[in-house]
């Protein structure tokens, strides 16, 4: 066999996927099977949207509410079929393990103060006007909910879980969301306002920073540091942090706002990243969803063109595959792929040695060895998609 030497490095440092077990939970064996094909496409970083409004998936000791109440809800869009999952500490060692084995780093996402509602339906009393009554969310969207940044016992939980999230995950990072948080509570919660005249607060956003930088040092405790859903104008952030760009009219902005804010900017641009979106015209779209095909995806360039003394803040890129809709592995990895492949390859390889021809006839040769080595076809048509029970719901 003769003899060569393969130079090469990625363009970044950063290249993550996103999966949202809150929304729909996944069982262990398929992120290890979704961990597989991360690892093939040099991805080192999962990220596991562990809580939101339809859910919360991370066990927590002391509060065992977590799994009997906010776990579980009623249905999903009108399906009438119950849905729940929690993980075990051991099967999430068991996940951190399998994929430190493939270099592949596992970052949690426990997202305040808002996406809160199953944590609402569980422990009510952690916000500011508790609804005994509230439940799991069952459809799509968010709420107004936000934990009560004045009640001691948000801090005393927060602290639990942030502990949790140590003894498990070897990751030093924690990404606390931050994201979609309207503050209209707050404003009218009568221990926010207590603590924001008591302050000298101007208005709900001074606190919201207050809240983030109680958070940061909570987690400092622990030696664990926070990322966020990058807000350009929430002004909730501090230099040396890290904000993932999701907004896909603040994307090419971000790079100038963040590297003047002293932040650290992973570009997740929904416009190019978010996988659950439809890859081919008139597949199921949720009636709002655009259509983001493969070749849109391998248009991203992290920097939008920029130079590397603008950007070198960009940390990398990072895909979400948001689980409203995604009800289970199968219908996860047919919208992630191929177009991950995509998202792999503007994270590893500079623009001016990519080609959009030679990177098509890569992923056409790369369908017969998935399916022989993942047993898993990268074919994509119209028609091929696994069906939705909820496809005419909302």
């Amino acid at each position: 066999i003769p003899c060569g030497v393969i130079k090469d490095k990625p363009r970044y440092p950063w290249r993550g996927l996103m999966v949202d077990p809150a929304r729909h939970f996944i069982p262990l064996a398929d992120l290890k099977k979704f961990a597989d094909l991360m690892a093939y496409y040099k991805f080192n970083k999962l990220h596991l949207h562990l809580t939101d409004n339809q859910g919360w998936r991370l066990p927590v000791p002391g509060y065992p509410r977590l799994e009997s109440v906010a776990s579980k809800r009623a249905e999903t869009f009108g399906d009438g079929i119950p849905h729940g999952g929690m993980y075990t500490r051991e099967e999430l060692k068991e996940l951190v393990a399998y994929c430190a084995d493939r270099g592949i780093e596992v970052i949690p996402e426990i997202d305040v103060p808002g996406h809160n509602e199953a944590l609402a339906a569980a422990y009510p009393e952690f916000f500011c006007f508790p609804k005994p009554d509230m439940k799991v969310r069952t459809v799509a969207g968010n709420s107004k909910e936000l934990v009560c940044p004045q009640k001691p016992e948000v801090w005393k939980f927060y602290a639990a879980v942030f502990k949790e999230l140590k003894d498990i995950f070897p990751s030093k990072i924690v990404h606390l969301g931050g994201d979609e948080a309207p503050t209209e509570l707050w404003e009218k919660c009568p221990l926010c306002r207590q603590a924001r005249a008591g302050a000298g607060m101007k208005d709900e956003q001074e606190q919201m920073r207050d809240f983030f930088a109680r958070m940061t040092s909570l987690l400092a405790k622990n030696g664990q540091t926070p990322q966020f859903w990058y807000e350009g104008n929430a002004g909730i952030y501090h230099p040396g942090e890290t904000v993932y760009a999701w907004r896909q009219d603040q994307a090419r902005q971000s790079i100038d706002k963040t590297k003047k804010a002293g932040l650290n900017l992973i570009m997740a641009s929904n416009e190019y990243c978010y996988l659950d979106f439809p890859q081919i015209q008139g597949q199921y779209n949720w009636g709002w969803m655009r259509t983001t095909t493969l070749r849109k995806c391998y248009e991203l360039d992290p920097a939008f063109g920029k130079s590397p003394q603008e950007t070198g803040h960009v940390r990398g890129v990072h895909a979400a595959a948001w689980a409203e809709h995604l009800p289970d592995l199968n219908h996860l990895l047919y919208r992630v792929y191929p177009r991950a492949m995509a998202i792999a390859e503007a994270g590893w390889s500079p623009m001016d040695v990519r080609s959009w021809d030679n990177f098509r006839r890569k992923v056409a040769d790369h369908r017969a060895f998935v399916l022989k080595r993942f047993n898993y076809d990268l074919e994509r048509t119209k028609e091929n998609e696994p069906p939705f029970r909820w496809e005419n719901k909302k």
